[in-house]
């Protein structure tokens, strides 16, 4: 194999694709490659793709074609979800030599060397009902937070999604190599671990186990990384029905997980979410919020909300505005409905004009925006842990909450450490925080 080649990443979509590529670049690191930064010429490079949206797709057409117009004489190659449900058409894109899905793709660096070896276009999409889940061991750049994943796969079938047909069924990390990852990044200095996963509250089905048992491990075994506040766990994306009491209960009494839950809400009108395939109510999820709260009253909730649903009403998107209104969310997401080949949703009457979708996109997140001020306003004058991460201008720094709020400290800092302020300013994000004295700490 020619030595020292250099090899840039692209990803789009979700965490779980963060998290895989920075694992396939130590795959090829470990292989004598020379990983380099997306904008860096390169002469290898890799676009790991997502197929929640067809704007993702359109993204991912864009950026492959991009690529080969700046750098014809590269290696291109290209991984992930829409590789794996269209490979035919990735494939079939000008400028692409080699083609990997999601199953498989940790073999990737070999399929580079076998397409340098040969110069002949390579395409190995293998069936997402893959046994094993696929592990890697990512070294991340960014020293304060790292992404671990721990689930792989989703079996729900929401009625617009094709994340199951990309993803397989659900595979899971076997607890004691999380553990030994969780180990891993706290020797390296890591202060945050975000568990990331595609359905993230099925792990462990496949084994018998459950996300509360691998928690209450980890408080177990960990205990000694986690005294004096040094170090922290925060949560992804949880589906409302995998919030169980077993969870809650290990969630509340565990102190070193985020105040901060991302629980996708999707649609506020309970006709929507039957449609969705959703298996819960508004006031079902309501309940969730309120028994939440009465735990954590200041707990930062999340959540992704879809507008222009198949067949969705005048009457049915009040219901979803109306319902925002009365949550106290600390942030909220607006995707517009996207048809997806294969899906349920796709083949359903009532599609509506994309005028009509974006007009409601455009009302959600007016709703959406006083919400998540209204959330802020509450934290004036209350106390936050922030993790420090870096100096955006002189003497000016930031970092993140345990509420996932960025949060701006005027001073001297050194980033990676945990910092506890008073919020004087909660207008916008990110939030102004002024770091407390010890005698206040203390009080």
């Amino acid at each position: 194999m020619r030595k020292n080649l250099r090899v840039a990443f692209h990803t789009l979509g979700c965490k779980v694709n963060q998290f895989d590529t920075a694992g396939l670049a130590e795959k090829f690191r470990e292989r004598g490659f020379e990983v380099v930064s997306p904008g860096e010429q390169a002469d290898i490079y890799v676009v790991n793709t997502c197929t929640v949206t067809k704007t993702a797709e359109q993204k991912a057409r864009q950026l492959i074609r991009k690529i080969k117009r700046e750098d014809p004489g590269a290696v291109l190659a290209v991984t992930g979800c829409y590789a794996q449900t269209n490979p035919e058409s990735v494939k079939a894109l000008p400028g692409v030599d080699l083609v990997t899905g999601v199953a498989g793709r940790e073999n990737l660096p070999e399929l580079v060397e076998e397409y340098l070896a040969s110069g002949l276009p390579l395409a190995q999409v293998l069936p997402e009902e893959q046994a094993e889940m696929g592990f890697y061991r990512p070294v991340f750049t960014d020293k304060t937070r790292a992404f671990l994943k721990i689930e792989d796969g989703c079996d729900s079938y929401c009625s617009y999604c094709k994340i199951p047909f990309a993803r397989g069924p659900v595979r899971s990390l076997p607890p004691p190599m999380v553990l030994a990852e969780l180990r891993r990044f706290f020797d390296l200095g890591f202060k945050e671990v975000v568990l990331v996963g595609i359905h993230l509250g099925h792990y462990g089905r496949d084994r018998g186990w459950n996300l509360a048992g691998l928690l209450r491990m980890i408080v177990q075994e960990m205990a000694e990384a986690f005294r004096g506040g040094s170090f922290r766990l925060r949560l992804g994306s949880l589906e409302p029905v995998d919030i169980t009491a077993e969870f809650m209960e290990v969630f509340f009494k565990a102190g070193f997980l985020c105040p901060h839950l991302h629980i996708p809400l999707q649609s506020g009108s309970r006709s929507v979410l039957a449609r969705m395939n959703r298996p819960y109510t508004p006031e079902e999820y309501a309940r969730l919020l309120a028994d939440l709260r009465r735990h954590l009253p200041d707990l930062a909730v999340s959540t992704d909300l879809m507008v222009g649903f198949p067949g969705e009403s005048e009457e049915e998107f009040q219901e979803t505005l109306d319902f925002l209104e009365k949550q106290e969310f600390s942030r909220v997401h607006v995707f517009p409905f996207s048809p997806r080949e294969g899906t349920r949703a796709a083949e359903m009457p009532g599609h509506l004009p994309r005028r009509v979708i974006e007009e409601r996109k455009k009302a959600a997140l007016a709703v959406a925006g006083r919400v998540a001020a209204g959330y802020r306003q509450g934290l004036l004058g209350k106390t936050e842990e922030v993790l420090v991460e870096e100096e955006t201008a002189p003497g000016c720094w930031e970092g993140l909450s345990g509420r996932y709020l960025r949060v701006r400290l005027e001073g001297s800092f050194t980033g990676g450490t945990f910092v506890p302020v008073r919020i004087i300013n909660a207008d916008r994000e990110p939030l102004l925080g002024r770091p407390l004295e010890k005698e206040e700490e203390k009080s």
